[in-house]
Parts: structure tokens; C-alpha cells; sequence
């Protein structure tokens, strides 16, 4: 399906409520936005999000900002009002653009916008370039770089691996970057699937050791056979999460190990515990602002 126009959705914030904003997009599947902090005010943000039109009927619309005003409210905000404009294609991607550039993770990667020519004194780092389109997965939120942050430390040579939630595909770039052997790749969503393709083919030059699944995880595996890998990376929503992991835990070998991003400081112990009685030990936790990220072991 081709995207020809976007709605532009802007609105205030207070800065400090821009994790709760993410959470809220996140949640209800919402991957293409900005803020921009405003010079005549810097506790003040302005954000942007970007809609496909086809997708997003004005009953839609109108649901949306009532959702968006109900986490506001819950946080003793009110945005002053909601702006909508329509935007053709192509000023989508400019619009996009200049929200976004070259992005340091950790001590070995650089993220860097396929649009951008590699910095100098960057040579040495391992290049992750990515288009986003539509997709999640810049590498500039918590949740995508305390997973790369992981992934550089880990020893991921001729592994196989599955990463549920691809979105842009920044996560099975990295994998195969750091010597993964097979690649598979799960989302629900069709320009995820579309943006992990194109991302992978500007890294490479090729599709080659990567497969890509559209659909619900617990119904891809069972009719895909997916089992026996090394590692899974499962950056998606806690909430989502809490209903896969007996499934991930029937995915992985023994002493396998799982990912979890995407889930909030205080849902942690909850994701923990879940973890403990589908028989994962937990190796380390991390977190950064409000989030947090969790690799566990499956253990006999």
C-alpha cells in the first residue's frame, strides 16, 4: 500500500512529560514523531507527529486527541490546543529529516541517517545507517540504545537470532553487523516489515541470512517453526511482552538468552517475576531516564 499524504498532528507540552508522551504513542502504535523545544520557552515542547492519511479516518483522529488529553489530564497538564495540516510525501520526509542526525550508542556505534555522509573521526565505529520511513527505531530512544548498548558487549558470531518488533530494523542490522550467521525478523506491522527490508538491503547491499515474518508473534511461531535460537531481542511494549514470554522462553536453546526493552521503570519487577516462573535468570538490568531493559537467561 502507498503512503501519497500525511496528517501532521502538533500540540505543547511541558518537557518533562515527553517519556509519558513516547509511552502513549508507543502504546497505541505510534512511531513517526519529533519534539522540538521551543526557544521562547524551554520548559515547553512542541510535538509532532506524523499519520499516514489512509490509516487514519477522522474518527480515528478525534480519538486520538481525547487519548492524548487523558494522559495529559492524569499529569495535571491541558495542552492548549491541537493543530492538524495535511503534508504530501515527499515534505514528510523533509520534515522528518531535520529532527534527526548522526547518533553515538555506546562505545562502538554510530546510528547515521541514510541521508548523511559518515563524520570524520567516526571511521572507526560500527555505521548503522537507517531510513526510518514509518517505522521505530532511530536508536535515539532509551529503549533502542540500551538494547545496542547490550548487544555490543555480547558475542553474537555465528548466532542465530529473532527480533520481534523489527520496526525499522536497526536491531537485526546490529546483529548481523556483529556477526550474527541467521537473522529473523517479526512485526505486525506492514511498513515495519517494509523498513526492515529496505534498511537491511542499504547495510548490506543484500538480503542475504535475514527472513522477515508479518504478523503476531504467537501465531508466526507455531506456523513457522521458529525455535532454537541463541538470542531474541524483543523490544515492543511491556504489555505485549508479559503475554509472550512462555513462547520466547520455547524459542530459545538452553542458556539462550532474551532482550526486553520497552518497558517502564515500574513495570520492571512485574516483567521480572513473570520471567523467573517461565525459568530465565536475569543477567543484568539497565536503565536510562524511565525505562529500563532487561536480559535474562533461559535456564533447566
Amino acid at each position: 500500500m502507498e503512503i501519497n499524504n500525511w496528517y501532521k498532528l502538533t500540540f505543547e507540552i511541558e518537557a518533562n512529560l515527553e517519556e509519558i508522551i513516547i509511552w502513549k504513542l508507543n502504546d497505541l502504535g505510534i512511531f513517526s514523531y519529533a519534539f522540538e523545544i521551543l526557544l521562547k520557552n524551554r520548559n515547553i515542547k512542541k510535538v509532532i507527529i506524523w499519520l499516514p492519511n489512509l490509516n487514519w479516518p477522522e474518527s480515528l483522529r478525534i480519538k486520538l486527541e481525547r487519548n492524548i488529553e487523558e494522559v495529559l489530564k492524569k499529569n495535571n497538564y491541558q495542552t492548549n490546543r491541537f493543530e492538524w495540516s495535511v503534508i504530501e510525501q515527499e515534505n514528510w520526509i523533509s520534515s522528518w529529516k531535520k529532527y534527526w542526525g548522526p547518533e553515538l550508542v555506546g562505545k562502538k556505534i554510530l546510528v547515521l541517517p541514510s541521508w548523511i555522509e559518515l563524520p570524520e573521526g567516526y571511521k572507526n565505529k560500527k555505521v548503522i545507517r537507517i531510513d526510518p520511513g514509518a517505522a521505530f527505531g532511530t536508536g535515539s530512544h532509551p529503549t533502542t540504545s540500551l538494547c545496542l548498548e547490550v548487544l555490543e558487549k555480547i558475542s553474537l558470531s555465528n548466532k542465530k537470532i529473532l527480533d520481534i518488533g523489527s520496526g525499522s530494523g536497526i536491531l537485526s542490522i546490529a546483529a548481523k553487523s556483529f556477526g550474527a550467521s541467521k537473522i529473523f525478523a517479526i512485526d505486525n506491522d506492514y511498513l515495519a516489515i517494509n523498513s526492515t527490508e529496505s534498511n537491511f538491503r542499504l547495510n548490506f547491499g543484500n538480503l542475504d541470512n535475514l527472513k522477515i515474518y508479518l504478523g503476531p508473534f504467537d501465531c508466526l511461531i507455531s506456523k513457522n517453526s521458529l525455535k532454537n535460537f541463541d538470542f531474541i531481542f524483543c523490544n515492543i511494549l511491556a504489555e505485549v511482552i508479559k503475554g509472550i514470554i512462555p513462547d520466547i522462553s520455547k524459542c530459545l536453546n538452553i542458556d539462550g538468552e532474551a532482550i526486553f526493552s520497552g518497558i517502564l521503570n515500574s513495570q520492571k519487577d512485574e516483567i521480572i517475576n513473570l520471567l523467573n516462573a517461565s525459568n530465565f535468570q536475569i543477567n543484568e538490568v539497565s536503565s536510562r531516564k524511565d525505562w529500563v531493559c532487561i536480559t535474562a537467561q533461559k535456564v533447566l
